[in-house]
């Protein structure tokens, strides 16, 4: 009997210890070796964990024209929705080199386009028309003291009224010009300005192009225009001037702080792109470099007339009251209003490659 027990003891002590080495550490998680953990996925690069809403433009209720603002009218009519425009993250294109001043070109030119710079002896300049006094500031750049101001860049044909033979909107659209085939079309405008002293800080600066001047002449059919605004509150928007004076306004955007004191740089960037159910549509881009240094470029605004916008066109013989403005114009202009003492230089236009 004893040694039966003391057999049985031994056999369950061997047992017990062979347990206990094959036993996992207090404590230990580790899963079975036939499990597999998987990490949850991380974002994809560039895209945010968890996405930040854009900030709802800001609804200012529309003028006449760019001017100063006024309190809705009630009795109005509903005013035509505008284009949606593309998410504020759209990428700028790859800036394609620097043009003569050493500011970065964000499209590049047109081989054998049109283009124009502002010259070292502005005023003797037969393709600009300041239409007002400039005088030179001692770091080169110009000066002009003036609430009412618009400066006209011409293509190499220059500007004649003679001869455009129609404001027909249908036969522009179908032939692509106003006056000649080297129109300002497809373009890149750029300047560098900054606002000494304004009478109303809600006015704005705005580069535009895509007809001719603008007057009540020809029933005001000259007068087209695609108008990209900066104004002096750091605001920005696009304006649609299907003729003269019928505005289109998309909503403001916000862009920077008051401009009052600084150099800033602006761009608008117009080119026609196919349209989502054939035909042409119109890209509209605005840039600021903000702190002038020539190269960092941030895009502001992003949108595209599909023929959606506006409403009016028949004024002047077009068969589709919102048709996009797909034509050129043998004027560009840059313009600001209710500004009194202005410094501006490296202006630009270019035919760039759409």
């Amino acid at each position: 009997m004893r040694n039966r027990f003391v057999f049985t003891s031994s056999a369950l002590l061997l047992a017990l210890h062979a347990f206990g080495c094959g036993a996992s550490p207090e404590g230990d998680t580790t899963p079975p070796t036939d499990e597999v953990s998987t990490p949850a996925p991380s974002p994809a690069p560039g895209v945010p964990a968890t996405p930040t809403p854009a900030p709802e433009p800001e609804g200012t209720p529309e003028p006449v024209p760019s001017e100063t603002e006024a309190p809705p009218d009630p009795t109005a009519p509903t005013p035509t929705p505008t284009p949606t425009a593309p998410p504020e993250d759209t990428p700028a294109p790859a800036p394609s080199g620097m043009d003569g001043f050493g500011v970065t070109m964000l499209y590049p030119s047109l081989p054998g386009g049109e283009s124009w710079a502002l010259a070292d002896n502005a005023t003797a300049d037969k393709r600009f028309d300041p239409q007002g006094t400039i005088t030179r500031n001692a770091d080169g750049s110009w000066k002009m003291k003036s609430t009412k101001v618009r400066m006209s860049a011409f293509p190499a044909s220059g500007y004649d009224a003679k001869q455009i033979s129609t404001y027909d909107r249908d036969v522009l659209a179908s032939r692509g010009y106003m006056q000649a085939a080297n129109d300002w079309k497809n373009i890149e405008m750029t300047g560098f300005v900054k606002v000494n002293a304004v009478n109303n800080n809600q006015d704005n600066f705005a580069w535009y192009a895509r007809g001719g001047k603008h007057n009540d002449n020809n029933s005001g059919c000259e007068g087209s225009s695609y108008k990209g605004g900066l104004h002096y509150d750091g605001r920005v928007r696009w304006e649609k001037e299907t003729w003269h004076v019928s505005y289109d306004q998309a909503p403001y955007k916000p862009a920077t702080s008051a401009l009052k004191g600084r150099w800033v740089g602006f761009k608008a960037v117009m080119h026609n792109v196919p349209g989502a159910k054939g035909g042409d549509a119109v890209k509209l881009e605005l840039y600021l470099n903000d702190n002038a240094d020539k190269v960092t470029w941030t895009k502001v605004y992003d949108m595209t007339d599909d023929g959606k916008w506006g409403g009016d066109a028949q004024h002047c013989g077009g068969s589709v009251g919102a048709m996009p403005i797909t034509w050129g114009g043998p004027i560009a202009t840059f313009r600001w209003d209710n500004a009194t003492d202005v410094d501006f230089k490296w202006l630009s236009v270019r035919e760039i490659q759409p």
